[in-house]
């Protein structure tokens, strides 16, 4: 096996569960809308599944003011902004506080890999704007040698004024990570993501570790670009419950980018926690593609 130089890992259901933060957090929001609008739950959250829909992403920040919610106080955006905005906005925020966390032993994990001297590089499908965000709230930022994402959302015509001059003046950009964006046509299973990444850091395929939960989207790109595919399946337990409950609010097309499918085909380098991607550095055995046994790169350093 080669010496491996670099480990690029998916984000959303690799390094947490992106769900089980994104259900109860929208539905905090909605709860707040038919508190503060009067309207009727299934109207609210269809007109917001319209506009998750054209901008392909459940975390799109300006969803309430783009959607039919608003066309009947489009004279008086102010208000409608401090009387129905800033509160579904408060609730998602302390939603999402109680429920985003990264899976056990992933900061650790980390740590340990850059103290091995690997290059440490994220590979995602989500916009750059919610996911610069997360991994800020993660305290995973500055554990990446960059960050690569889909390209960003625009700040829209109707917004709080406030909120554009933070823009403006960069408060919402990492201090610590540089954050690539890739164009939309780079969401996997195309390997450009991956390719831009070799092609920055100088690296052949056969020196990266990549994981990621979705089989039919990430490993694709590994075997496309060289590099050894690590399934994270412990990203696709995701209760029946969950999966009825996020239906009912999210995007089709969202929902296929960040669920794996039920029936999604094993793939035979597996691990059940983010933690034992340590033991395949350190050399662990699995069964490669076509039933022959293969085993890691040995990079192996005494634990901390």
């Amino acid at each position: 096996m080669p010496s491996l130089k670099a480990v690029v890992t998916d984000l959303d259901n690799t390094l947490y569960p992106w769900v089980d933060y994104i259900v109860p957090s929208l539905e905090a929001m909605v709860a707040s809308l038919e508190q503060t609008t009067g309207r009727p739950r299934i109207e609210i959250v269809q007109s917001l599944k319209a506009v998750y829909t054209r901008h392909e992403s459940n975390e799109y920040p300006f969803a309430i003011q783009e959607s039919s919610l608003f066309r009947p106080y489009k004279a008086d955006f102010d208000s409608f902004d401090a009387l129905v905005v800033r509160p579904a906005r408060r609730a998602f925020a302390e939603a999402r506080r109680r429920y985003l966390h990264p899976y056990p032993h992933v900061r650790e994990t980390l740590e340990e890999i850059r103290g091995r001297g690997l290059k440490i590089i994220a590979l995602s499908d989500a916009p750059r704007n919610a996911l610069e965000l997360r991994i800020q709230m993660l305290e995973l930022d500055g554990l990446f040698d960059a960050v690569y994402a889909l390209k960003g959302y625009e700040l829209p015509e109707n917004v709080d004024p406030e909120i554009r001059r933070k823009d403006a003046a960069g408060a919402y950009r990492s201090k610590k990570t540089v954050v690539v964006e890739l164009p939309r046509s780079a969401e996997k299973p195309s390997p450009t993501g991956l390719r831009r990444v070799l092609r920055d850091f100088g690296l052949e395929g056969r020196e990266v570790l990549y994981v990621g939960d979705n089989p039919k989207k990430d490993m694709p790109v590994a075997q496309a670009c060289g590099a050894i595919g690590v399934w994270a399946e412990y990203g696709t337990y995701i209760s029946k419950e969950y999966r009825e409950r996020l239906a009912v609010i999210s995007a089709k097309a969202v929902t296929r980018r960040h669920v794996a499918d039920v029936d999604t085909p094993r793939w035979p380098l597996a691990i059940a926690s983010f933690v034992q991607l340590l033991d395949i550095l350190d050399g662990a055995r699995w069964t490669a593609p076509g039933g022959r046994t293969a085993r890691g790169p040995s990079t192996r350093r005494r634990r901390r």
